[in-house]
């Protein structure tokens, strides 16, 4: 059973949209959710364009060679050199996709000050999905609460994240004013987590609504129109974490023995240069210039997908795949219990689908992991309402 995205029969009139959000982050899920926010939003009859924003700090993040403004960037160069290839091809990768899929603005802009260029350019100016509105984050800014948008312009969100603690930060009245302000003349609200729902709620007059990552309005076969061609020719698990994954030893050990119990290796695509080291757990570092197209080809083609991720996890709900969500171990010890992920195992009901890396010392550890067969039609029964909905919902933000 697939699920579409198609523009009504009745007549809707077209607007011209604006979308800001962390297009521009060389990171797999970040693209992949401004691409089906876009793809999204033209299939309901609009025209859509990407603000091309992101602050010097992103571009610092993801840039080959970094400016000296400290000796740690000495030994970041030096450590790029060593791995020239792979650091240039997958940036030159990255922005060539960015530029062939997505419908961005002529210029690029570093400066927040410069989007005031748009404050009335567009008919409704969309913040997008992701953590845009996580406010701890390094790459926020409050553009993303679209403070540069004009008076006669709409304002709306989709999916937008404040991030996996939100619920955390409610004795801060400073920021709690911030939102509440900032969210004040929004036209319509929409949050991909219900912790954020329940963060919001009492801070605006508007209904916080929740809906499903713009990656879950597409189909497989949308997606499948912009993968690559297959990469690995044997049965494989692919595990797939961001950068920081090698520190945590207690998850790398629980992959391990899960590809043990099933007899597959394990392929992984690199995030970061920390992420040569999960050789040294026995795993296959697959063509590190990867992109957003490969990263697809290589969950749909998987046997096993392991994810710390959460687009990890939902293109594995996508693709129909066998998977496990590895919940790793934070600096004292407690498991990472992101809510980004909970909420959508329990949206799709598959919370048994986890591997809690805490447990590993227990020898009878994956008896307890449930290896049944995900009945994905069971699954689809429960996300496909919350699917319509949201689509319902991003029709009417958008009416002009």
């Amino acid at each position: 059973m697939e699920h579409n995205l198609q523009v009504d029969s009745k007549e809707v009139a077209m607007a011209n949209v604006g979308l800001i959000t962390y297009h521009a982050s060389q990171n797999q899920g970040s693209f992949l959710q401004a691409y089906a926010t876009q793809q999204a939003i033209t299939r309901l009859g609009h025209q859509c364009t990407v603000i091309d924003f992101s602050l010097p700090m992103q571009q610092y993040a993801y840039q080959v060679w970094k400016p000296l403004r400290s000796p740690k960037d000495v030994l970041k160069n030096i450590f790029a050199l060593a791995h020239y290839r792979d650091y240039t091809g997958r940036y030159r990768n990255f922005v060539e996709t960015q530029r062939t899929l997505l419908h961005m603005t002529a210029e690029h802009y570093s400066d927040p000050a410069q989007l005031q260029a748009f404050a009335d350019t567009f008919d409704v100016v969309v913040a997008g999905s992701d953590q845009i509105w996580n406010t701890s984050a390094w790459d926020y800014d409050d553009a993303y609460l679209l403070n540069f948008v004009g008076n006669h312009t709409k304002k709306v969100s989709y999916a937008s994240s404040m991030g996996g603690h939100i619920l955390d930060k409610q004795s801060d009245m400073t920021l709690a004013q911030h939102y509440q302000a900032l969210l004040s003349d929004f036209a319509s609200i929409a949050v991909r987590e219900q912790d954020a729902v329940r963060y919001l709620q009492p801070l605006v007059r508007q209904q916080v609504q929740q809906v499903v990552d713009p990656t879950l309005l597409l189909t497989s076969a949308e997606y499948d129109a912009i993968a690559a061609p297959r990469m690995i020719d044997e049965p494989y698990i692919f595990y797939y974490a961001i950068d920081a994954i090698d520190r945590n030893a207690a998850a790398a050990r629980a992959v391990q023995r899960f590809a043990a119990r099933l007899g597959l290796p394990v392929y992984v695509m690199w995030t970061g240069n920390r992420s040569y080291g999960l050789k040294k757990y026995g795993f296959r570092l697959v063509d590190v210039t990867a992109d957003p197209r490969e990263y697809i080809s290589l969950i749909k083609h998987a046997d096993h997908v392991l994810s710390a991720s959460f687009h990890g996890t939902a293109f594995s709900v996508i693709y129909r795949k066998p998977f496990h969500v590895v919940r790793g171990v934070n600096p004292d010890g407690t498991l990472n219990m992101d809510n980004r992920l909970s909420s959508l195992l329990a949206l799709a009901q598959l919370e048994a689908r986890q591997l809690f890396a805490d447990r590993t010392s227990d020898n009878n550890w994956l008896d307890d992991v449930d290896m049944s067969v995900i009945d994905y039609d069971t699954v689809y029964a429960h996300l496909m309402p919350e699917i319509q909905r949201s689509r319902a919902y991003l029709a009417k933000a958008l009416e002009v």
